[in-house]
């Protein structure tokens, strides 16, 4: 198959999947809004967020690499399979043992404190969903992933009405909920896929698991950095502002993820193109072209994003949560950026370059705490979404660099320069709520589509023609 129909194909199947699971996520926060108060919402918050920090350290980040060489034609998936689940115990009875130690930690046990018993079980089931998901992609059973996908979403819909509504069990039910339908998850594609035929541990593989090792851990650090970057300001919130601040916050940050909806259907197609399609000649182009309409995609969706941002928070949170919308425009340009790293990311991940994931990432992070520790006290919640948006910014511009040296594609630093300046003019006037913001706005949308809509029609055309 062409390599731009095969990616169209995979885009297709994993928005599925990718679209279902994350418009849930969506109204999911919506449904918890109206039935919690903003400090019991962000207090399980933070549990969560904490818990999708032990996930990549517990599973010594082996989800990478079990797709990274999975895929890989000539190495056998039964021994990437059964290397993966040997990571994912090592793991976990590495934080059994370290429990005592994490529970002493300021910012992990103060915050866990009461919830360990069922942190650790969604650490668990959490990786092992992870870990059979990436190996249904590697054998690419891209339909499987995308059915799994929807049973998922459905199952965690029923899950949290259950507890929450029928249990009435608060706000420990939203954990609950996602621990039952990984479990579920796990369960079904293990059986439909049949991986009991993938586990051997008569015959591991040492030589493959420790390749596999030394590409995966330094990805831990990096999934550390990303989860600072990420959920960094949220800490800051609450030690300045406490768990009614960080209620608000976390479901204004609900708004900008719909972003992550078209960027991370397109993401996991792309990782698929980029590893099978990356080695062939003239991928210079092929990445060129891709990136190009990507970017004007996403720059395309947060403008519109940031227009119907108030219209939003208006229907989708409860009154004690609408003051959020102010953070909403900053946060949407901020995940743009976000979205774009993950693209020039792939391209690490191609090269087997992940310290240099990890270093670019490092950078985010540790501009990201330095920056909320600047203006969280000072300017208040406001402060954790600009130092969000600086320290992505920072990591795309360090990332178009370095990656140019790997792979010598083409980034239209001038489409992006002017796409970056009408987000940030649009985010202002809607900020400052001028006089016919919303007509300005709409205005400036049409400029993002003007400016990206031939590489957007070309890569369009491109998919739906059989030749490349």
């Amino acid at each position: 198959m062409d390599k731009y129909k095969r990616l169209m194909s995979n885009t297709m199947l994993f928005a599925i999947s990718t679209f279902s699971s994350k418009v849930l996520s969506f109204f999911l926060t919506s449904y918890h809004t109206h039935i919690m108060g903003t400090e019991s919402y962000g207090a399980i918050n933070v549990v969560i967020y904490i818990g999708n920090l032990l996930i990549p350290v517990v599973s010594l980040g082996i989800s990478n690499a079990v797709i990274r060489y999975g895929i890989q034609k000539g190495i056998s998936k039964k021994a990437v399979y059964t290397n993966g689940i040997i990571a994912t115990f090592m793991g976990f009875l590495l934080l059994l043992a370290l429990t005592p130690l994490l529970s002493i930690i300021p910012f992990i046990g103060g915050n866990v404190q009461g919830y360990w018993p069922l942190l650790l079980v969604f650490v668990l089931v959490s990786c092992l969903r992870t870990l059979n998901c990436q190996i249904v992609r590697a054998k690419e059973a891209v339909r499987l992933y995308a059915f799994d996908g929807i049973l998922a979403t459905a199952t965690n819909l029923g899950f949290n009405i259950l507890f929450l509504s029928g249990f009435e069990i608060r706000p420990d039910g939203i954990l609950l909920a996602t621990i039952c339908s990984d479990a579920c998850s796990t369960v079904f594609l293990f059986c439909v896929s049949k991986l009991w035929r993938y586990i051997d541990f008569r015959k591991i593989n040492r030589p493959l698991f420790k390749k596999m090792l030394v590409y995966s851990l330094p990805l831990i650090p990096t999934s550390v950095f990303w989860w600072v970057t990420n959920v960094s300001d949220q800490l800051f919130v609450t030690h300045y502002w406490g768990d009614g601040a960080t209620g608000i916050y976390a479901a204004s940050y609900k708004i900008p993820t719909l972003i992550s909806i078209v960027a991370t259907l397109f993401t996991e197609a792309w990782q698929l193109s980029a590893f099978t399609d990356g080695q062939e000649k003239g991928r210079e182009e092929f990445f060129t072209k891709v990136f190009g309409a990507y970017q004007g995609l996403m720059f395309l969706a947060g403008g519109g994003l940031i227009l119907l941002c108030k219209p939003i928070m208006t229907v989708f949170v409860s009154s004690a949560y609408f003051e959020g919308w102010r953070y909403i425009p900053v946060l949407i340009a901020a995940m743009i950026f976000s979205s774009l790293n993950n693209y020039l990311n792939s391209i690490y991940m191609l090269m087997q370059k992940s310290k240099m994931s990890l270093y670019t990432m490092a950078l985010g992070a540790i501009s990201n705490i330095l920056l909320n520790w600047l203006l969280i006290p000072r300017v208040g919640v406001m402060g954790a979404a600009v130092a969000t948006f600086i320290s992505y910014l920072l990591v795309f511009i360090v990332r178009v660099y370095s990656t140019h040296k790997l792979i010598a594609m083409e980034y239209s630093g001038l489409r992006l320069a002017v796409n970056l300046a009408a987000v940030v003019l649009e985010s202002l006037i809607v900020l400052l709520e001028l006089k016919l913001w919303w007509l300005w706005s709409a205005i400036l949308c049409a400029v993002i589509l003007v400016i990206n809509f031939g590489a957007l029609w070309n890569t369009v055309m491109k998919l739906l023609r059989r030749k490349a």
